[in-house]
This record gives C-alpha cells, sequence and structure tokens, in this order.
C-alpha cells in the first residue's frame, strides 16, 4: 500500500471550499483534526496539467542527489572536451611551426636565375 503524500480534493460548492479552509487555518479552528498522524493543511492547488506526476514519490535528498550527479557529468564533458581542444591546438601550432618561414620575394629570384 502507498502512503498518500498529497490528495487534491474538488468542491462543489464555494461553501465548501470556505469551509475547508477555515478548518485548516489554526487561529481560527485550534483543534485540528489529523490524518494518517499528518495534521491537514488545505492549499489552492495548481493545475493539474502543471504537476509531473510521475516525480511525486521522489525524496529532496534524492532529487539532490542526482542533480549533483548530473552537474558532475556535465563538468567531467566540459573538461574533457576543454583538454581536447587544448591537445589539438598544441598539434595545430606544432604542424604550423615546423618549417621554417620562407621569404617569398628572394625565392623567386632564385628560380628566375636558374
Amino acid at each position: 500500500m502507498q502512503t498518500p503524500c498529497s490528495v487534491f480534493a474538488t468542491f462543489e460548492t464555494e461553501e465548501g471550499l470556505q469551509r475547508a479552509l477555515v478548518y485548516s487555518d489554526e487561529k481560527e479552528c485550534p483543534k485540528q483534526q489529523s490524518l494518517l498522524g499528518e495534521d491537514i493543511d488545505v492549499q489552492q492547488a495548481s493545475e493539474p496539467t502543471d504537476i509531473i506526476w510521475e516525480n511525486r514519490e521522489f525524496e529532496p535528498i534524492t532529487r539532490t542527489g542526482r542533480r549533483v550527479f548530473v552537474w558532475l557529468i556535465i563538468f567531467t564533458m566540459l573538461g574533457l572536451s576543454a583538454g581536447l581542444i587544448y591537445k589539438m591546438t598544441l598539434i595545430a601550432n606544432g604542424s604550423k611551426f615546423m618549417f621554417p618561414k620562407v621569404d617569398c620575394k628572394n625565392s623567386a629570384l632564385s628560380f628566375e636565375a636558374m
């Protein structure tokens, strides 16, 4: 069996909603009843389409752990790509400076003299 963490209720009348809100308010009704050992708290619900129903069972520590894991993967991939770019830049610069610079004006004259 599952223990519900939230209940979404629809009231047919405005009077029912107002009674539930007064019942939830500690100042108005100090002797609150509990449900499954938890105090009843009535709040305005968000739209049902705004709720990701599949992820409601995850605890905050689980969400935080997953978030940290994702950030570690992102930073690892960024570090690897930065290292790869650096290594390729070194190889490209090494190839560029492998051969000496040639003065084209002087070399053209030497070919004409031949």
